[in-house]
């Protein structure tokens, strides 16, 4: 009998998104599963369109909201033998996401699957270039890996749980999952829509609470390199696409996140 499958959904205030999104799951050719729903304390319509399609909802304070501790008890309410994440905010782009998710899990091909992500279509530029070089299956760097649309054997959690201080608790546990010899793939044919256009401070302290995460010496002159090399291939993204009246934001996008990333090298 093939393993019963619980999607878990983390929201908080992801209108129209997570309308458009338990709208796609419906529409699903693989059915037979469960929907599990964990807000955080949405006031825009969000909880109410979750308690209309989800019979497993919790609800929790936004100043409770951890995001490995979430994802370790919404798993733990669940017994089913593999779990999907899917973000409130990410959008199934065909009826058969799940089934293309989950097929590399139930033929025995991997032990995780991740969905390939397209920015949304009001994405600026340098956040879509990101994107579509990040969700390149002939392309991924090593190590790779994003929850918001994923799934794998309960097995993995049961031998390495979320780490539940922190940021990046996703990337962690992969990379715990991949030292222990799990197989982790990202499936081009698996697509939701997700993206944000975060301010350039949202942006910083996004990342610098991700650099946090991981040990890593804070090395100035490799990051100044790296941010230099990264400046440059941005430009020349611009330029072939007939783009550069966003040079200046690019620029700005793209020193903000190698600040981040040092200072939270420092910070660690």
């Amino acid at each position: 009998m093939p393993d019963s499958v619980a999607i878990i959904m983390r929201a908080k205030d992801e209108m129209p998104y997570v309308r458009q999104a338990l709208d796609m799951l419906k529409r699903q050719t693989f059915t037979d599963f469960e929907l599990c729903a964990v807000d955080s304390g949405s006031t825009d319509g969000t909880l109410e369109e979750l308690e209309t399609h989800c019979g497993n909802l919790v609800r929790i304070a936004p100043g409770d909201y951890a995001p490995g501790k979430v994802l370790n008890d919404a798993i733990a309410r669940t017994s089913s033998g593999i779990v999907v994440f899917l973000n409130a905010d990410a959008v199934p782009q065909s009826d058969d996401w799940l089934e293309r998710l989950l097929a590399p899990l139930h033929e025995g091909r991997a032990d995780a699957t991740f969905s390939k992500q397209v920015a949304r279509a009001d994405a600026r530029f340098i956040v879509a270039y990101d994107y579509e070089r990040a969700y390149n299956p002939a392309r991924i760097e090593p190590g790779f890996f994003s929850a918001v649309a994923c799934a794998f054997r309960r097995g993995l959690w049961e031998k390495h749980r979320f780490r539940e201080e922190g940021y990046a608790e996703d990337v962690a546990w992969a990379k715990a999952c991949v030292a222990d010899g799990a197989r982790f793939q990202l499936l081009g044919d698996s697509v939701v829509e997700h993206s944000h256009n975060y301010s350039l401070k949202g942006l910083f302290e996004k990342r610098r609470r991700q650099a946090v995460t991981f040990n890593e010496v804070p090395n100035l002159g490799k990051q100044v390199a790296k941010c230099f090399r990264e400046l440059v291939r941005d430009l020349l993204h611009a330029t072939r696409k007939l783009k550069l009246h966003t040079v200046p934001y690019n620029l700005a996008y793209r020193i903000t996140i190698h600040r981040a990333i040092h200072q939270g090298h420092k910070h660690r």
